[in-house]
């Protein structure tokens, strides 16, 4: 069976072998187990199983798993269709999609050999948004337009539209008046919520909202019209996925080393 999908992990195991996890098309991670995926030898082949790289995948009859009692998929052919060049030589860049890939294992529906259902697309729109990402990530950098806030905000609005746990944008969570009547409006990260002026106090997030907004509407493809983007604004929303699931942003590696 041919899979296909974006590395989002990989483990070194014994001298040359990898076990590595892709998103697949359809959403799902699937776990592989690759001998001779970590390259060397005699011929001191690379790797091709590089973080963010599209990989195609052939797994072998899974009766002649060699590995007992494990659930991993045991590689038989690989190919690599994709890898951004760029990416690997910007650190900011680096460490941005290091956190993409730690939020989507958060979350992440395993696949499981003969168990799951590869044509169900239910969470295809995952893969979407990871794919789309990664490649004008490297579109931003061979441009030299890269900015890592603006990438980060779209990325963390069009995953929690996905996820469908994006908050109310339209009325206040607490009186119901509607939020662009508001001159003053707050963001509730604690309680996933946007009040108006009246009926909470702190910072003004209006232009933090128009811009959640502008999120939904703008295309991946145009992501250069999306605009005013800050780390305070992306900080907000990754505080709010980490409240959806129950998680702390020191859990999340790749988040200290990009807000510093």
């Amino acid at each position: 069976m041919v899979f296909e999908g974006l590395v989002i992990h990989k483990v070194p195991y014994k001298d040359r072998d990898l076990i590595v996890k892709l998103l697949m098309r359809n959403g799902l991670v699937g776990s592989f187990y690759v001998y001779g995926g970590q390259g060397g030898g005699k011929h001191h082949k690379p790797t091709v199983f590089e973080l963010g790289a599209m990989m195609k995948v052939l797994v072998r009859d899974q009766k002649s798993q060699r590995i007992e009692a494990s659930e991993l998929m045991v590689c038989a052919e690989h190919q690599r269709l994709w890898v951004g060049d760029h990416i690997r030589y910007d650190v900011h860049a680096y460490y941005l999609v290091c956190l993409y890939f730690e939020v989507l294992q958060k979350f992440s529906i395993p696949y499981q050999f003969g168990t799951s259902d590869y044509q169900n697309e239910d969470h295809s729109g995952i893969f979407s948004v990871l794919s789309n990402a990664l490649f004008y990530i490297e579109d931003a950098l061979a441009k030299k337009r890269f900015e890592a806030q603006q990438h980060l905000t779209l990325f963390l609005v069009k995953l929690l539209f996905h996820l469908g746990i994006m908050p109310d944008t339209d009325t206040c969570s607490y009186c119901g008046t509607g939020l662009l009547e508001s001159e003053v409006v707050h963001f509730l990260p604690a309680s996933g919520q946007f009040s108006c002026g009246q009926c909470s106090q702190g910072e003004n997030d209006k232009g933090f909202l128009l811009r959640i907004k502008k999120g939904y509407q703008t295309k991946y493809q145009d992501y250069e019209l999306f605009k005013g983007t800050n780390f305070s604004e992306a900080d907000k929303l990754i505080q709010y996925f980490c409240h959806q699931y129950h998680l702390r942003p020191v859990e999340l590696k790749a988040y200290s080393l990009l807000f510093k």
